[in-house]
């Protein structure tokens, strides 16, 4: 029971953490915006590391699973962010979020062996297709076939977002936030060497910095903090259960998102959304049983 509601929470605070990088993002570069949010996550893990509050040890296990997180993460957001752009948004979007769910599922079946009741399948079944309905975004007009190109980064979004969580879960959690400490650092270093890059080409410059309001700070430090946050909780999640249980409901993380949009910008959830929250709760359920 206690795995499946931080897998849920996990869930709900990924889901809060795109709403302000979505937020964000409106007014500023995606790039720019996931590569601030990295570094104030990190700036988090760092300041209460030393506080006490949290402990810190790097072994060779987490600083090599740190390293390779950091990449995965990296990987997974550049992809991420470039089947959006190419779109259509509600097919790609759940694409990703689905991938993300389905490898770690795979890994943690034929690797480390983990097996459940045929209950426990069909809770799993259920919340993949809840995935879908919840990131499925409808705007009253056909939806655009997508291209080989945009799956192909949908897919490599969901390796990225997969390739972490299995990494997180492998990591000694005996060494407390090491792993999910190397990995924010490893992340915000290539995300800002892109940014760099960006500058001396030309595409942006240090005035983008500048022109971030006071609000907006606050807005992509939410993103940090809560994406920091659900990085913790998985750890936590998948330490007392399965990876693919964790995993699982962890991509369910598209609710996070709806909920606060409901909440703060008033937006109406959808009908297949709400079928997908329902089906998400009960298979909530099922797992828990």
């Amino acid at each position: 029971m206690l795995t499946v509601t931080l897998g849920v929470a996990t869930a709900l605070v990924y889901g809060f953490a795109d709403f302000f990088g979505a937020i964000a993002s409106r007014r500023h570069r995606p790039i720019l915006v996931a590569g601030l949010a990295g570094w104030v996550g990190l700036a988090g893990l760092l300041a209460l590391t030393f506080a006490g509050v949290f402990h810190a040890n790097y072994s060779s296990a987490s600083i090599f699973y740190g390293l390779l997180g950091g990449v995965f993460s990296a990987f997974g957001l550049a992809c991420l962010y470039q089947a959006l752009a190419i779109g259509p948004i509600s097919i790609l979007s759940p694409l990703a979020a689905v991938s993300g769910a389905v490898i770690p599922a795979i890994y943690g079946s034929l690797v480390l062996g983990e097996n459940f009741a045929p209950t426990a399948w069909l809770a799993i079944a259920l919340v993949l297709v809840a995935i879908v309905l919840v990131a499925y975004h409808p705007d009253g007009s056909s939806a655009a076939r997508p291209t080989l190109a945009g799956l192909a980064f949908g897919v490599g979004a969901g390796i990225g977002i997969g390739g972490v969580l299995i990494v997180l879960h492998l990591a000694p959690a005996t060494d407390g936030v090491a792993a999910i400490t190397l990995m924010r650092a490893t992340n915000a270093v290539i995300l800002g060497l892109v940014v760099l890059a960006l500058i001396l080409a030309k595409r942006a410059s240090f005035r983008d910095f500048a022109d971030i309001r006071v609000s907006m700070w606050l807005t992509i430090s939410a993103t940090g903090v809560f994406d920091a946050g659900a990085n913790l909780l998985f750890v936590i999640a998948s330490g007392l259960g399965s990876l693919t249980v964790v995993s699982v409901l962890t991509s369910l993380y598209p609710l996070g998102t709806i909920l606060l949009a409901r909440i703060v910008l008033k937006e109406r959830l959808a009908l297949n959304q709400g079928i997908g929250i329902a089906l998400a709760l009960a298979a909530s359920v099922l797992l828990a049983l």
